[in-house]
């Protein structure tokens, strides 16, 4: 009753294959598509997609997102400088800075945590503007060169970017 409170987020818990992780000390430059869970604890540099129903982004206490992201659940404990539009709910923490607008269903801002931006709740928009609003998550983007996109181990993919971490494509810094 009086011990430590416990700072969970009410996230379903995905299967191991539904779930990505770009690492500590790990950087992203370009479109990152995923589904089921991905986790980022360093840099990404551009848009994050989800690709279908029932996706959560969570942005850990030490990664850096700039670009906008799509999802239908977006966890915030780091700092995230962009526009963000979940259809169920985006959570910002105490250690969480989110910098852009932001589109979703529910919002939590906890105390200390810092938002500057517009806040637009879709939660009464009928099924068709709410498709509309978060239509691009289901668009098809070829990679740079039109090549095609790497693909992610939990099922995403990596598209005209390089990256340092066990589940998005590896390639030499500065390549």
């Amino acid at each position: 009753m009086f011990g430590k409170k416990t700072e969970e987020a009410a996230v379903p818990i995905p299967s191991v294959s539904e779930v990505g992780l770009l690492g500590v000390d790990s950087r992203f430059e370009g479109t990152i598509r995923f589904k089921g869970t991905l986790r980022i604890d360093g840099t990404v540099t551009g848009t994050i997609r989800s690709k279908e129903n029932g996706t959560v982004l969570i942005i850990n206490q030490n990664a850096v997102v700039k670009g906008d992201i799509v999802a239908d659940a977006v966890l915030i404990s780091g700092r995230v400088e962009g526009n963000v539009k979940a259809e169920e709910r985006v959570e910002v923490f105490r250690t969480g800075i989110l910098r852009g607008d932001l589109y979703t269903g529910t919002v939590m801002i906890e105390g200390g945590a810092e938002f500057q931006g517009e806040c637009h709740m879709i939660r009464d928009l009928d099924a068709e503007q709410r498709r509309r609003l978060m239509e691009p998550r289901f668009g098809v983007e070829p990679a740079a060169g039109g090549a095609p996109a790497a693909r992610m181990a939990n099922g995403g993919t990596a598209n005209g970017g390089t990256a340092n971490s066990s589940t998005a494509q590896r390639s030499a810094p500065g390549a």
